[in-house]
């Protein structure tokens, strides 16, 4: 199945936190969009293996999404290793996306970081003739990254008001991982109401960078092309 945007998390909801609405709002207008988890989240201090994956799916469902995939690395063990490469490179060549989303390269969890690299790798090697993986060499036309943990000056902010809360309601059904007031939960950096409060303001200020009630900010490492300047928005 041929993808137009294809986000990879390392974990079942970092897609969610850093670009769910992103992936919303172009499935809403047309676009095939799906994502792939590097691992099932089972090191999370809350839920297990099973409950992580019924939820993704249920995230996924209220995305609109193709498809959901686990690619089953070890969770708190991501590496760009060569055997993580080739998992990824078949998965690039066999949906073929336009875009590739990604963690961005900076973050305090070393999963995000590794993953970032593995799939900026992964993505070039996927072009490449010779190298050793079962699908026809394809290049994705763009990556970029999204913000976890850390949170830096954006290159582009695309505007979710229209679908912000849509993209709560996904990140919401991981339930075992952000549920503040469920019993016997072990407490964790992500379900304090601080840390929702902390994510709410984070999508309002870039939003309100765009002069919109929501964004999601994102990193590019090269230079944004543009062949009609009547699409630049922003005023003075």
């Amino acid at each position: 199945m041929t993808i137009d945007l294809l986000a990879f998390g390392a974990h079942p909801d970092d897609v969610e936190i850093g670009a769910g609405g992103t992936l919303i709002k172009h499935q809403q207008a047309g676009y095939k969009v799906a994502i792939i988890d590097l691992t099932a989240g089972e090191m999370g201090s809350n839920g297990t293996a099973e409950i992580r994956a019924k939820e993704s799916q249920t995230a996924g469902e209220i995305m609109g999404l193709e498809f959901r995939d686990c690619l089953g690395l070890p969770d708190g063990k991501v590496k760009n290793d060569s055997k993580a490469i080739k998992l990824v490179v078949e998965k690039i060549r066999k949906h073929r996306p336009q875009i590739v989303l990604a963690p961005y390269w900076q973050d305090r969890h070393p999963d995000h970081i590794n993953s970032s690299q593995l799939i900026t790798e992964a993505c070039f090697k996927a072009g490449l003739r010779k190298f050793d993986a079962s699908g026809e060499p394809y290049r994705p036309q763009a990556v970029v990254y999204y913000f976890l943990a850390q949170v830096d000056e954006p290159d582009f902010i695309v505007d979710i008001s229209n679908v912000y809360e849509t993209k709560l309601e996904a990140l919401f059904a991981h339930d075992s991982q952000v549920n503040h007031t469920k019993k016997n939960s072990f407490k964790t950096v992500l379900n304090t109401s601080n840390f929702l409060k902390k994510l709410d303001a984070r999508f309002k200020y870039l939003g309100s960078l765009i002069n919109t009630e929501a964004g999601e900010g994102f990193k590019y490492k090269k230079a944004i092309e543009l062949s009609d300047l009547t699409t630049l928005r922003g005023g003075v």
